[in-house]
């Protein structure tokens, strides 16, 4: 949950104390005596602390709701609570600790002032250290996530590396930072400079004093990986310290290495109190990152490569691409499992609001039915003429909807929805997110149940089936083969669909797609004809290749077959064809029963 710098939010009644104690510090500060209106407060400024003013019973008791709201319905365990009270009353300290996690007390005497001004910076630093926490986690999440995109989607890389590099920014708590591009006479040209100030690349520019790079960049040339270390002292950084406001003390150095050769670095500065903030941790995943991005920029360059040499190097492509498959799905898994816990903390985010919703939207509707129930008994009362027991029932009801305030009630509402919308719609895209990278959805070996894979996929494949192809299902086999059920249901999703798009191309006078098993020879043979136009002779034996396809640019990847031929290799199996040309063809694939 982001939280607004330096919020304070002061729950309870009016103290001239505690108002001359908030007052000689600059706070964004909102005060409150009331439930509902802490609710609003809390969902919509999202305050970092939370003071209490506890002086009677009934500040006591709103005090608990409040606390009971945060932490039981909110499951915010971040939030930081200040109970203050007179020096006469003292509220049950330790119940409250204990229960609520209240991070301090305080005794509004007039000789206590600056005790309680420092109680008050040292939880609000303590808040402010939490919030760079949660940021420092959300960037690595996002470091790994745009190393992600660069190996799912053919994203600009530009665009893959300025996200990189803002998420790196973000990890190192870096002041200022840029790239630069180095050529082949190891030269450096600067670019990408962030902040925007008028001067500042001018000024850069002064402090490596390029093309030349100084030797703390062209180290980074030789090691060919990341570098954290002190500036050294340089009167040359002078210019930068006074332009920023600040005194840098360290850098990050990132170099961009395919095949051996630095194409670029970028460079982050560090001030001396954010160092304190980077720890061994940061360093470990920026190292991560870096073998990440490298193996993928690496593998991006090589495929370029394959694509045109693929005449006279068929037979190491089909090796390589092999081996490219497994290697895919093996960083996709570790890469799963390095955000593994900050996805889950963005589902856990407005899960958590849309529970809490709920308990406001419950306590809405009983009001809201009460007020029904005195309209019910109005109208009984007017419809039977008894204009004296109406009257006082017009009262009721006026009085009713101004205690529980009904026109905030409904306006909350529509806003209590639209926010548990945006919530679930977050959970939907985060999910789809996930299932799109795990292409490979289950690892495990278990009995294959045939017509309910069968099922799955022809349920998939609806939107494909535009013609309402019939599709003939002869399943005669009676035993069960133990195997991967997410390969098959993978592969004979492809195969289906292909037959579907085969039929559909050529449109035959009676359309048909036929799915059939039978034992032979100790294998389960799955076999999928289509009286489509079938697949010329002469390409035949190219169908298996990756990257080969007969669809329009733009429609077809080429990689459908080609990843389940591999697949029923991985399963000591086989996928074969059988093609008569402008009549049908036949996949079958062939699984050992034991």
């Amino acid at each position: 949950m982001e939280r607004q710098q330096q919020s304070v939010l002061h729950v309870g009644p009016n103290s001239d104390a505690l108002d001359a104690l908030l007052t000689q510090r600059n706070y964004q500060l909102e005060v409150t005596d009331n439930l509902r209106a802490c609710k609003k407060l809390i969902r919509k400024k999202k305050p970092g602390l939370i003071i209490f003013n506890v002086e009677d019973k009934d500040s006591e008791a709103l005090t608990e709701q409040v606390l009971e709201y945060v932490r039981i319905g909110c499951q915010d365990k971040d939030l930081i609570f200040i109970v203050a009270h007179p020096p006469a009353r003292m509220p049950d300290a330790l119940s409250w600790i204990e229960n609520y996690d209240i991070s301090s007390f305080i005794s509004l005497s007039p000789d206590k002032t600056e005790f309680n001004l420092s109680v008050i910076e040292r939880n609000l630093k303590a808040w402010q250290r939490l919030e760079q926490i949660n940021a420092q986690h959300k960037a690595e999440s996002d470091l790994l996530m745009s190393v992600a995109h660069l190996h799912r989607n053919n994203n600009d890389i530009n665009e893959v590396m300025l996200t990189f590099m803002r998420s790196l920014a973000n990890i190192a708590c870096a002041t200022t930072h840029c790239r630069i591009k180095i050529n082949n006479q190891n030269e450096g040209a600067l670019s990408h400079v962030w902040p925007e100030q008028p001067t500042l690349e001018q000024v850069l520019s002064g402090v490596f004093a390029l093309p030349a790079l100084p030797a703390y960049l062209a180290r980074s040339l030789t090691e060919k990986k990341p570098q954290i270390d002190l500036l050294p002292n340089d009167d040359a950084f002078q210019p930068l310290n006074q332009l920023l406001g600040t005194k840098l003390s360290s850098y990050l150095i990132f170099p961009i290495v395919v095949y051996d050769k630095v194409l670029e670095m970028m460079v982050f500065f560090i001030d001396e109190q954010a160092m304190e903030s980077v720890s061994m941790r940061q360093i470990d995943v920026v190292s991560k990152a870096a073998e990440q991005l490298t193996i993928l920029l690496e593998r991006k360059e090589s495929e370029r490569r394959l694509k045109k040499q693929c005449t006279r190097l068929k037979e190491a492509l089909l090796e390589l691409k092999e081996t490219q498959n497994q290697l895919a799905h093996s960083e996709k898994m570790a890469t799963v499992g390095q955000f593994a816990a900050g996805i889950a903390h963005e589902i856990n985010n407005p899960l958590s609001s849309v529970l809490s919703n709920f308990g406001s939207m419950d306590n809405y509707l009983d009001s809201i039915l009460n007020l029904q129930n005195l309209h019910d008994q109005f109208l009984s009362a007017v419809e039977g003429g008894n204009q004296h027991v109406g009257a006082k029932l017009k009262s009721q009801i006026t009085d009713y909807r101004g205690q529980s305030d009904i026109d905030f009630i409904y306006d909350d509402i529509r806003e209590i929805v639209a926010q548990s919308q945006m919530g679930l719609s977050r959970v939907s895209d985060i999910i789809k997110d996930l299932q799109s990278f795990t292409v490979v959805q289950n690892q495990h070996h278990c009995q294959l149940d045939i017509p309910a894979i069968l099922n799955q996929s022809l349920s998939l494949l609806e939107s494909h089936n535009k013609y309402d192809i019939v599709v003939e299902i002869n399943l005669t086999h009676t035993c069960q083969p133990v195997s991967n059920s997410g390969f098959v249901q993978q592969i004979l999703t492809n195969l289906l669909k292909n037959a579907f798009q085969a039929v559909e191309q050529s449109q035959p006078e009676s359309p048909y797609v036929a799915v059939c098993t039978q034992e032979a020879d100790g294998k389960l043979l799955i076999t999928v004809k289509d009286n489509g136009s079938g697949i010329p002779q002469d390409i035949q034996d190219k169908v298996f290749d990756p990257f080969f396809t007969t669809k329009e640019v733009g429609q077809g990847s080429g990689l459908g077959l080609s990843v389940s031929y591999n697949l029923s290799k991985r399963l000591g199996g086989s996928l074969s064809l059988a093609s008569t040309p402008n009549a049908h063809t036949v996949f079958v694939l062939a699984l050992p029963i034991n």
